[in-house]
This record gives C-alpha cells, sequence and structure tokens, in this order.
C-alpha cells in the first residue's frame, strides 16, 4: 500500500487521517489471523515513535514523498512480477511528478537488494528496543529514492 507524497507544512486532511487508522486496523488484523511478527502494541508504539525520528530527519522535500507501508506477494504469486509491477506503478507517478520515494524494510536480506534496483537507497538504520534480551531488538531501514529526471519524457 503506497500512501500519496503530502507537503509535511500541510495540514493533514481527514481522509489521510482516516487512511492511517485504516491501514493500522488492518495491520492489527494480520497480525491477528496470520500470526505475524508477535503482535505487541508496546512494540508498535515504540516503531511509531522511531518512525517519527527517522521520517523528520530524512524527509526534507517541501513537496513530500510517495511512502511503501507495505508490499507483499502471496508466496504462489512471487516470481512472476506482481510486486514488480506494484512498485513500478508508483514509482513512475513519482517520477513524472518529480517526488521521492520513502519505505521501510523489516528485513535485510534479501529485501534492501530487492528494493535497490528499483533505484532505492538505504539512508538510515533504525532500531526498534522492547527490553533486553534476544528478541527484543528490531531493525527496520528506511530507503529513499529520488526521482529520476527524464521519466516522463520517455513515455
Amino acid at each position: 500500500m503506497w500512501l500519496p507524497p503530502t507537503p509535511p507544512s500541510a495540514p493533514q486532511t481527514w481522509s489521510l487521517y482516516l487512511s492511517f487508522w485504516w491501514l493500522w486496523a488492518a495491520q492489527i488484523r494480520m497480525n491477528l489471523w496470520y500470526g505475524r511478527g508477535g503482535l505487541s502494541t508496546t512494540r508498535y508504539w515504540i516503531w511509531k515513535a522511531r518512525q517519527a525520528e527517522a521520517q523528520e530527519q530524512l524527509w526534507t522535500d517541501p513537496k513530500g514523498y510517495y511512502f511503501c507501508n507495505i508490499v507483499t506477494v502471496l508466496p504462489e504469486a512471487q516470481g512472476r512480477g506482481v510486486g514488480r509491477a506494484l512498485m513500478e506503478e508508483v514509482i513512475g507517478y513519482a517520477d513524472r511528478e518529480g517526488v521521492w520515494c520513502y519505505l521501510e524494510s523489516s528485513r535485510r536480506e534479501p529485501n534492501v537488494a530487492i528494493y535497490e534496483k528499483f533505484g532505492f537507497e538505504l539512508a538510515k538504520e533504525m532500531d526498534c528496543k522492547d527490553g533486553e534480551g534476544e528478541g527484543s531488538q528490531i531493525k527496520l531501514y528506511c530507503m529513499l529514492r529520488e526521482p529520476r529526471k527524464g521519466a516522463a519524457e520517455a513515455e
């Protein structure tokens, strides 16, 4: 799911506010249904705090950023170009509009290398720590993609 660019100075619209809550509820539902990620509201709020810090540091363009919040492809559909199509559709918009793209990956391998093929560059490693011991720290990888000039003319 890609979120549209919003200038940092612009007030948050109701539709964007509601889409964030809808996304949050959908993620909770998926975690409950599939058991992914060890559902923890404490970890969720730690992640949201680290995310806000990272975005404040990295999001410097006044036009805003296309934010790739989540991309998933069912295992039986992987390797058929579905993920590529999901990425390229919005990246094309971003290039034509001259807007940066941003994403956070929960895995360095193989995800960072995959996103680099789309032009993303690793910008920051984000540590989300919840207590001590094994499994208490999650590392996320913040990646940025600069719009490619001339993409609009190539189409």
